[in-house]
């Protein structure tokens, strides 16, 4: 196996960028997902490692090998690049067994009868398929059909494996069963890997590293719990799950903690990513599955709580959303049944969001404040309209 080197690796489409001069270092047998929402430029930037785009500028290299160079005239096509590729559709042949299905890129390659046997029986039992080898694809369930495509990608051993958004088509319970099984069988191959996905669940069972594109750019970078727990900016933020944005004014500030205030002189720890100072005016997020709802009496505020009224309850499936507004603000919060059976609407109602799950974040949302939303900052302090 081997690592994969990008450099200012530009690409447009009817005159949008899709592809910023993107750089990327993925370390030999590093496991990488790209991840965004659709049209950030992960796809392309995929395709265009596996030789199936051609951008209009900057380099890939494989190890020591140069696959792409803008500037030399260097591309590579998609077969000599020698890497295996599984698409969001499962591209097996109907009419071909499963066997026959992972074996075409060893008779393409006219590799020996005895050869072909060996590696295809190694790939199919890999996936736990051997026994279905003699079958047809219109016979095997969505998960089957994915596992064998997942080995006709293995089957030739590549020196890369990239995977487009694979395990899309498949329902909820199919895709978690996939994604170990995908992990496994990269960490059994020690193959280099590179997942593109819209789905957090995906990137965060999968990934060692995670990169999350915006715009044709990697806006952050880092393990999964990294990004997913400390997002730099309010977009990045909003995808991996945060849901509650608010414009705040940082009452205590240091390098890693600060107080802000919300809405009607509601006060909340907030995790920052770098130095702040009373005064400034900063957006902040909180996931609304991590906010604990209580009834208020009326009594003494905790430290870290955010005091309202409930002006509205829904069951949600498992969940129930329960909104608290300040009169200036909404909070929202998603709970277990068992602990909104005492919260109705008009009651006054404690939120709490543990400390640090509430981050400040650069940027804002387009639209208003509360829910997946957030107000421009403005740039002047504002006054506080009560403290508890």
């Amino acid at each position: 196996m081997t690592g994969i080197s990008i450099q200012g690796l530009h690409k447009s489409f009817g005159g949008r960028t899709v592809l910023d001069h993107v750089d990327l270092t993925v370390e030999d047998g590093e496991f990488v997902c790209l991840l965004g929402p659709s049209g950030c430029g992960k796809s392309t930037l995929l395709r265009s490692v596996a030789g199936l785009e051609t951008p209009e500028g900057g380099s890939i290299s494989f190890g020591d090998e140069t696959v792409f160079d803008g500037a030399t005239g260097i591309n590579r096509a998609p077969e000599q690049r020698r890497l295996g590729m599984v698409f969001q559709s499962f591209a097996l042949w109907p009419h071909k067994s499963v066997f026959d299905n992972v074996a075409y890129p060893l008779k393409r390659a006219r590799v020996s009868r005895d050869e072909i046997q060996e590696r295809v029986k190694e790939a199919l039992t890999m996936v736990d398929l051997w026994a279905h080898r003699a079958s047809y694809p219109g016979t095997l369930s969505g998960g089957q059909q994915q596992r064998v495509s997942l080995a006709r990608a293995v089957v030739a051993r590549p020196r890369l494996l990239l995977l487009d958004e694979p395990l899309s088509s498949l329902d909820t319970n199919l895709r978690a069963q996939m994604r170990r099984e995908i992990r496994r069988i990269q960490q059994h191959l020690g193959a280099t890997a590179v997942y593109v996905t819209h789905d957090k669940e995906d990137a965060g069972g999968l990934a060692d590293r995670v990169l999350v594109l915006q715009d044709g750019k990697i806006v952050q970078e880092g393990a999964p719990k990294d990004v997913f727990v400390a997002p730099k900016t309010a977009f990045v933020a909003e995808f991996v799950g945060f849901d509650n944005f608010f414009n705040a004014t940082v009452t205590e500030g240091s390098d890693s903690l600060a107080t802000v205030e919300i809405g009607n002189g509601n006060r909340l720890s907030a995790a920052t990513t770098g130095p702040v100072k009373a005064g400034q005016h900063v957006t902040a997020a909180i996931r609304s599955r991590l906010v604990r709802v209580h009834p208020y009496d009326g009594g003494i505020v905790p430290e870290n709580s955010f005091v309202g009224t409930v002006s509205s309850k829904a069951h949600l499936g498992d969940d129930v959303e329960i909104v608290i507004t300040d009169g200036a603000v909404d909070l929202v919060a998603r709970v277990r049944p068992g602990y909104a059976r005492d919260l109705n609407v008009g009651q006054p109602a404690l939120a709490q969001p543990p400390i640090g799950t509430v981050v400040i974040v650069e940027g804002t949302r387009k639209g208003g404040q509360g829910k997946a939303s957030a107000a421009p900052v403005t740039s002047e302090p504002a006054k506080a309209t009560a403290n508890h």
